[in-house]
Parts: C-alpha cells; sequence; structure tokens
C-alpha cells in the first residue's frame, strides 16, 4: 500500500486580508494636512518651528487681494469686508500668510489695522529650509 501525499495549497487570501488592513489603517492614521485653496509663495524661514494653530488667518496674495481663513468655515472673503471680521470676531491672535512677491506696503496696512484693532500677538508663517 502506497500512501498518497497530500498536495498543500498555500492559501493567499488571509494574507491580502492582512495587507489590506494595513493599508487602511496607514491611510486613516497619517497626518491629514489642510489643503489652502489660494496658492501663495510664503517667505523661507531657517528656524524651524511647529507650526502654531491660531484663531483666526489672513492670506495675502501678491495682487493685494486679502482673505479671511477660519477654522470654523471656510468662505473667502474680499479686502473691504476683512476689517468687519476683525471687529466681529475680536481674535486673541493672527497668523498671516503672505506671498513672498507682496510688496511691503500691504503688509503694513494689515499690521496697521492689526494695531488699531488692539490685536498684539500676530504670526507670520514662513517655509522652512534647510541649510546648506
Amino acid at each position: 500500500m502506497s500512501l498518497k501525499k497530500k498536495t498543500k495549497q498555500i492559501n493567499l487570501i488571509p494574507l491580502i486580508n492582512v495587507i489590506f488592513l494595513m493599508l487602511i489603517f496607514f491611510m486613516l492614521a497619517g497626518t491629514i494636512t489642510k489643503i489652502d485653496p489660494h496658492k501663495i509663495n510664503i517667505p523661507e524661514s531657517i528656524i524651524k518651528n511647529d507650526p502654531l494653530t491660531p484663531f483666526l488667518t489672513i492670506i495675502v496674495k501678491k495682487n493685494g487681494n486679502v482673505f479671511v481663513d477660519s477654522k470654523n468655515r471656510k468662505k473667502d472673503l474680499q479686502e473691504k469686508n476683512y476689517i468687519e471680521i476683525l471687529r466681529s470676531r475680536k481674535p486673541k491672535e493672527i497668523s498671516l500668510k503672505i506671498d513672498s512677491e507682496t510688496p511691503s506696503e500691504y503688509f503694513l496696512e494689515i499690521l496697521k489695522v492689526l494695531e488699531n484693532e488692539n490685536i498684539k500677538k500676530v504670526v507670520i508663517e514662513t517655509v522652512y529650509i534647510a541649510k546648506k
């Protein structure tokens, strides 16, 4: 009597399931970044700081258009309305995202408005570049 050997088949279904579960886990657990709808080139910095999460962000494009972007709602407002928003919300701190090609007059004008509205804490966002 001869014994027949059973052919062993490797079942790949559990391996595929584990790989897909790991893929889904890493996709969900990864850092989710906020996508900025306004394409601006902010100035570079050689100091690396953790990004702050201020109450209110003011975005200035190189042509001088001003937008106000809040964490609570993503509604862009033109330049004439941003002073009214500052007065209505009365934020404690502001983050400025200014295009690096923006003329300094726009920057100084916004700083004067913030000073008039008694906003003392202003963060200017920059992009970190490593020293060469």
